[in-house]
């Protein structure tokens, strides 16, 4: 693979800007749809603009440019998603309460749009585990663009590792921190615990092709930080009990190991042969 073929197409670019721009377009609509407060604060409104358009660019730029169907599809799903709860539930009803903004009725698309680090996470996670399973076992891998192939050196491996799981380690304890987590000591164990709970997952898929723990996380995790994102609960003790549940992935992962290795002979397959440094 030569670095000039790693650089993204004009057309690769052009989606992805046009991802960006039409979250954007959705996000704006539904607010003005609800007179969101949002609308009358310029450095709000840019901020909001700015991190609508990150998401959708960095989604389908990823699909564009790898041929990975997760990022894009998850995106379009989650915003659509998004759209139709709006546009089915009560709009929200705004007043002032000593010089507060004060709202009664849900507010999703607010939820979404300021939530856009756990949408992304999520995403990179999805491509990463895409990646995993199509690259080592073989499934449509051929489709895939500028991608390391199997197996992936030590310094891969914990690359893609350390920027999946701790970039949901990170929004996850945005999150909590912005919902008023108390005390607040405890975004700390978020923190580790989210990390964890995406680092078993891929690291063991990854290393030696194993599915449960990435079964088991897109069981729980996603659900669990949608209820965060839309609840905004300021204590989320189901956040918090993504530590032990790394811990019963890791478990997960070694009997998967143990039983493959036992009954079918399994080696790790693309994953593990040869492995560099």
């Amino acid at each position: 693979m030569t670095r000039s073929s790693l650089r993204p197409s004009p057309s690769t670019l052009a989606l992805a800007a046009l991802g960006g721009a039409a979250n954007v377009a959705a996000v704006l609509a539904l607010f003005a749809r609800a007179d969101y407060p949002a609308l009358e604060s310029p450095p709000e409104l840019a901020v909001l603009a700015a991190t609508g358009f990150a998401l959708g660019f960095v989604s389908l730029f990823i699909s564009a440019h790898t041929r990975l169907l997760t990022p894009a599809v998850g995106f379009v799903a989650v915003l659509l998603g998004t759209v139709y709860t709006e546009l089915t539930t009560p709009m929200p009803e705004w007043g002032e309460l000593g010089g507060y903004v004060v709202v009664e009725g849900p507010t999703h698309v607010w939820s979404y749009a300021n939530s856009w680090y756990i949408w992304l996470s999520l995403l990179l996670i999805a491509g990463l585990v895409e990646f995993g399973v199509r690259r080592g076992y073989g499934l449509g891998d051929r489709r895939l663009r500028n991608l390391p192939s199997m197996p992936l050196s030590r310094t891969a491996i914990l690359g893609m590792v350390t920027v999946g799981a701790g970039f949901l380690g990170v929004g996850t304890t945005r999150l909590v921190l912005r919902a008023g987590i108390n005390p607040r000591v405890a975004a700390a164990v978020v923190f580790v615990g989210a990390t964890a709970v995406a680092a078993v997952p891929l690291a063991a898929l990854l290393t030696r092709g194993l599915l449960v723990p990435t079964v088991l996380f897109a069981l729980l995790v996603p659900y669990f930080l949608t209820i965060e994102v839309f609840t905004a609960t300021d204590s989320p003790v189901h956040i918090l009990l993504f530590g032990p549940y790394a811990i019963g992935l890791l478990i997960g992962a070694a009997f998967e190991n143990w039983l493959r290795s036992r009954l079918r002979g399994w080696n790790g397959g693309r994953f593990a042969d040869h492995q560099s440094a």
